[in-house]
């Protein structure tokens, strides 16, 4: 009578697994060194990557000039960059009212815009409310 030997199909033997997991760690070895030498080559080339909110503030800011935005600079020292008071807010409204040339019912819409963005002091400090003045504009553009 001939014997049978059941093979498991479903079982991985342990020189398998050894060979799975080593492979692993020599891929992921690999990928960090890549990642190593990339850092240190930008290090050594000079290459600045930049950080993303600022520079995106930044650009934002470049291309929110002129007189139809409401302007960050007049009290940059009092709020944190993006920034401006309410009061600020609303004593520039009426200069970008007339640069755009909108009507004055228009100026019932930015002032809500501007109540919805406001931003109340933070808590324990001493400190008036803002608006960011990046929002804003974006607002500003969208109302067109």
């Amino acid at each position: 009578m001939a014997t049978t030997r059941s093979t498991s199909l479903g079982r991985v033997p342990l020189r398998g697994w050894v060979f799975y997991f080593s492979t692993l760690v020599l891929l992921l070895l690999y990928f960090w060194l890549i990642a190593r030498f990339s850092q240190d080559w930008r290090r050594r080339e000079g290459v600045q990557v930049p950080d993303n909110v600022p520079t995106s503030r930044e650009l934002l800011a470049e291309k929110f000039s002129g007189s139809q935005y409401f302007q960050i600079g007049e009290d940059k020292d009092q709020m944190p960059y993006p920034f401006i008071s309410v009061i600020n807010a609303r004593t520039q409204m009426e200069r970008i009212v007339k640069a755009r040339k909108l009507v004055p019912d228009v100026g019932h819409q930015i002032n809500r815009i501007i109540e919805e963005l406001t931003v109340p002091a933070p808590p324990r400090m001493v400190g008036i409310d803002r608006v960011n003045a990046l929002q804003l504009n974006l607002a500003l553009d969208k109302l067109r």
